[in-house]
């Protein structure tokens, strides 16, 4: 085993303990292994890079079914989704005035910062839309309309609390019912968050409504508006400092409350998000980072509409990423429960009473707001946190992934993929900070709601790395093959949705391994092809092998399977125990995969130019038993290899004397030099000591007569 990939067995090992992998007594879920692996070199698709000179800030304003509208600096470009082309003449260019950009200047701001990144937008018909840029950090809001093709701008006003001023500030906005929502900040420093629309907007410096807010996503459903942010927790203060994941509430037909209350929300509710590995002390993903759409489909036989997100750990805590699903259904269940109150300031954080809630209901939504009593609008602004939190869907996370290279950054869903089996499969499109694409899936999700079966299809290394994906777009267009847009601040790439005709999966057990409901082998042209090219043909399904569930088909023959490893056995979904039922973890639960190939983080399917082909080369799995015996032995050994070289450099050193000074030396010389020095030097001895001359066996000094005459003064020497 080379060093570089013995550091890296070490390196899984830390993780794994640090994370409670190695336990057999947990239930934490391993970290599935993708099935397929492609390096950047090997991603093929289209691109849009925009003005290359300088950082663009991409960010998608509006999804249409064959174009979409990018914010940028500067300009909005309409990209054409057919092959990502921008169509010219649909460019808005809008600048900012030399004024404003010499003010931004005056403020201490670079200029990159002082130019006009626009990031909100809202159609109000199909030739008219309202746009809001960050303005060289003097927010403003533009109204456009198509002229003989061409957009021109309209009157320009103030964009403050609609429109971020930093054009990387954690901001979102949605239209809806001819209005817009926004959740921004209204001042230049970034310290007063709000959510407001037109004059209605949330209390200023009020910490129970918004405590220093990251805003994620939001979008309308029903009769309200919802809203995903972080936060810091303020039923947490009292304890220390934590960051909490919200789902906010308001209602669209809210109209503000009566006499005082006229430009402050009614309806404005909020409730936690849990996002957690369950277990007798629960670990937690507390940090919201996005939200894919509402996805509607079956699930165990249940229909429900589910929001997927993205959410991870601290920066400063382990690198640990999550998907969890939610409800909307037990959303709006939350809002309806019990609220949360601190009665003084010392207090616990606890459930309200029911008979302390007064009629009509705080925070619900009524024809007219604005006649509300006192005692009910008071309430909930006061009272704007429920009890309870919102569970995930599952009873647990879709996806975990520990890493220290990495976290998930977005979430877009191609919803109920339908295998050839008649199951329907969320497939998920989780982008990464480092430039990433995890295509992965739920095998559990069509026969439970208490189980995950965690499986990552593949791992598309789609930017360069380094490179943050801030957004993604599953595209299915007719008569073209479907496509992936990933969108980050200075550059667009469409990739395929599936690798069906990647060289892993040129096999009939490497094509069913992939566990990808868009893949299937075909027995009559021995490829791995794509599923709905084939669905319309009625007795295509008969020729093709996949197996979503196990990876392995007996299609494919289980004699061929001895022509792989043992170790090249697809990896199958880890399911955790769910607490408290007593169950037993599957000796598989307890394997842990360590890399061989330090340029190739998860596998390698591809064989090496000088690797006989057809064989194929997976990671090699070990057992914790055996992963934990070899870390003991490496300490072992290298407490005696520490403890051999220390004795040998002391015996070496020992027969070495160390040289004196040379003044000490000469001094020493002349004290004890012998008869043979030459005269003028006292070549008797002293007792260096006492400094007096040594006494001989008879008791007298050495340095007497014979005759035992009187001691003569001894000249003193002192060393």
């Amino acid at each position: 085993m080379r060093v570089s990939s013995y550091f890296r067995m070490i390196e899984n090992l830390i993780i794994l303990a640090l994370t409670g992998l190695v336990g057999r007594s947990l239930a934490w879920p391993s970290d599935p292994v993708p099935h397929l692996h492609i390096k950047h070199r090997e991603v093929i698709g289209q691109r849009f890079l925009g003005n290359e000179s300088h950082v663009e800030h991409f960010k998608l304003l509006e999804r249409a079914p064959t174009f979409i509208l990018i914010g940028a600096r500067n300009a909005i470009y309409n990209i054409s989704l057919h092959d990502l082309t921008e169509i010219a003449d649909q460019r808005v260019q809008w600048s900012s005035t030399d004024a404003h950009r010499e003010l931004c200047n005056l403020k201490g701001r670079s200029d990159d910062d002082c130019q006009n990144y626009v990031r909100v937008f809202g159609r109000h018909g199909p030739d008219k839309f309202l746009a809001c840029g960050t303005n060289a950090y003097k927010p403003q809001c533009r109204q456009f309309i198509v002229q003989d093709g061409a957009y021109v701008g309209g009157g320009d006003t103030d964009g403050l609390g609609i429109c971020p001023h930093d054009p990387q500030h954690n901001s979102t906005a949605v239209f809806a019912g001819g209005q817009l929502y926004a959740a921004t900040v209204a001042d230049f420093s970034g310290g007063e968050p709000l959510i407001r629309r037109e004059r209605i907007r949330t209390e200023r410096s009020d910490l129970n409504q918004l405590n220093g807010p990251n805003f994620v996503s939001s979008f309308a459903f029903d009769d309200y508006v919802f809203f995903f942010y972080r936060e810091t927790a303020v039923e947490y203060m009292n304890c220390g400092k934590a960051v909490y994941s919200r789902v906010g509430r308001v209602c669209q037909h809210d109209k503000g409350g009566p006499h005082a209350f006229s430009d402050r929300w009614t309806s404005f509710l909020k409730a936690r998000l849990n996002c957690s590995v369950p277990g007798e002390y629960p670990f937690y993903f507390n940090e919201i980072q996005s939200t894919s759409d509402v996805t509607e489909g079956f699930y165990a036989g249940r229909h429900d509409q589910l929001i997927y997100g993205i959410f991870t750990t601290p920066v400063n805590s382990i690198g640990g990423s999550a998907v969890c699903a939610f409800s909307m259904s037990s959303v709006l269940e939350v809002f309806q429960g019990a609220f949360k109150e601190q009665e003084t300031i010392n207090s616990n954080w606890l459930r309200v009473l029911a008979e302390k809630v007064p009629e009509p209901r705080p925070g619900a939504c009524v024809n007219d707001s604005r006649t509300l009593p006192d005692g009910t609008v008071n309430f909930v602004k006061k009272h704007p946190l429920m009890d309870d939190a919102v569970q995930s869907f599952f009873s647990l996370p879709v996806l975990t992934q520990v890493s220290f290279n990495y976290r998930f950054t977005r979430v877009a869903v191609d919803p109920q993929v339908k295998a050839l089996d008649g199951r329907t499969y969320d497939i998920l499109y989780i982008g990464t900070d480092d430039g990433r694409v995890i295509k992965a899936l739920n095998t559990k999700a069509p026969d439970s709601l208490t189980e995950v079966g965690q499986v990552i299809v593949s791992d598309v290394q789609v930017l360069r790395y380094g490179t943050a994906i801030k957004d993604l777009q599953v595209v299915h267009l007719a008569g073209e093959a479907s496509k992936l847009v990933v969108i980050a601040d200075s550059e667009i790439r469409a990739v395929p949705l599936h690798h069906c005709d990647s060289q892993a999966a040129n096999t009939c057990v490497g094509c069913v391994a992939l566990q990808d409901p868009h893949c299937a082998w075909d027995d009559v042209t021995h490829t791995c092809v794509a599923v709905p090219t084939k669905l319309h043909d009625n007795d295509a399904s008969k020729t093709l092998f996949q197996d979503i569930i196990n990876g392995k088909h007996k299609g494919c023959g289980y004699q061929q399977v001895n022509i792989v490893s043992e170790m090249a056995k697809p990896v199958l979904p880890v399911v955790p125990p769910r607490v408290g039922h007593g169950e037993q973890l599957d000796e598989r639960d307890n394997e842990i995969v360590i890399e061989l190939d330090r340029e190739n983080q998860y596998s390698r399917t591809q064989p090496r130019a000088n690797e006989p082909q057809g064989v194929i080369v997976t990671p090699v799995v070990y057992s914790a038993q055996t992963l934990t015996g070899a870390l003991i032995g490496t300490c072992f050994f290298s407490l005696i290899a520490g403890f051999a070289s220390g004795f040998w450099f002391s015996q070496r050193l020992r027969g070495t004397p160390y040289p004196d000074p040379p003044e000490q030396r000469q001094q020493l010389n002349r004290l004890t030099e012998s008869s043979e020095s030459p005269a003028g030097f006292n070549n008797k001895s002293i007792n260096l000591v006492l400094n007096v001359p040594p006494k001989n066996p008879n008791g007298k000094n050495a340095n007497s007569s014979a005759e035992n005459k009187p001691m003569q003064k001894v000249k003193k020497t002192y060393i």
